[in-house]
């Protein structure tokens, strides 16, 4: 599935996120994962996905499950190689980038 298509399936989208979130319950404090949460909730997507993946870059022992090409399929579909798009880190997007490099 392309993300960058304005036609997309937005609960296949919350549902790779979920499963994301699913899969760090025990690597990131819960009141952050309500933060998460809410957001994803609300639908506010982006800001759950960058929140997210923040918590997951901060942590050795975090899950990656999206893979390399989805999440950043996923990150340039919200624009969070913006930083003006970014609401929750203006430097997400640096960071976001190195982490997948270190991903092989």
């Amino acid at each position: 599935m392309c993300w960058g298509n304005k036609d997309r399936d937005w609960n296949k989208l919350v549902s790779d996120i979920q499963s994301e979130i699913d899969a760090n319950t025990t690597i990131i404090p819960s009141n952050h994962l309500d933060y998460i949460q809410h957001y994803l909730d609300h639908d506010e997507y982006s800001m759950a996905f960058e929140y997210l993946y923040l918590e997951i870059m901060e942590r050795e022992d975090s899950h990656f499950t999206l893979g390399k090409e989805k999440a950043l399929e996923i990150a340039l579909f919200f624009g969070l190689d913006d930083e003006n798009e970014c609401m929750v880190d203006g430097k997400f997007w640096p960071k976001f980038k190195s982490f997948l490099e270190r991903k092989t």
